[in-house]
């Protein structure tokens, strides 16, 4: 009798999941100026508009300078802008050009037979699978917050 195969824990499984997805929306992107992070970055935007780097930083767990660099890639290639926030001058607040939008909605043409393929192989409804994500994602953030002083 064989030994069965260890699984990934809790922390291990969704880094295995990141890196996959990771290589699903690569092959998305392919040939459209952007890479997957950059595209992911510009959905975020999209999905929370009126988004300052800080809040897109904290709502994509992902570090502030990383975060300014790419949005400094994306600047540069007019695919993303930064405006002062009328409420307050000292904040700038990101939105897609027309440029950035006409690229995202190319990306996303591309995105419904990917995710049919990975629905034909999920064996579960995905809102299911996405609110178990969601669950792990808010534990790890109450972790992480009950680890500042």
């Amino acid at each position: 009798m064989s030994t069965p195969e260890p699984r990934p824990g809790l922390f291990l499984q969704p880094f295995v999941v990141s890196q996959l997805v990771g290589e699903v929306v690569a092959d998305l992107v392919r040939g459209s100026g952007v890479s997957g992070t950059e595209f992911a970055v510009m959905s975020a935007i999209a999905v929370w508009p009126g988004s300052t780097p800080t809040q897109l930083s904290r709502r994509l767990g992902m570090p502030p300078t990383t975060l300014s660099a790419l949005l400094n890639r994306l600047e540069d290639r007019g695919q993303v802008r930064r405006m002062r926030d009328r409420g307050d001058g000292r904040r700038f607040i990101l939105e897609l050009t027309a440029r950035g939008r006409r690229t995202r909605q190319r990306n996303l043409e591309r995105f419904p037979t990917w995710l049919q393929r990975v629905q034909d192989h999920l064996g579960a409804d995905p809102e299911s699978v996405l609110d178990a994500m969601r669950k792990l994602e808010d534990a790890l953030r109450r972790a992480l917050a009950d680890q500042k002083p």
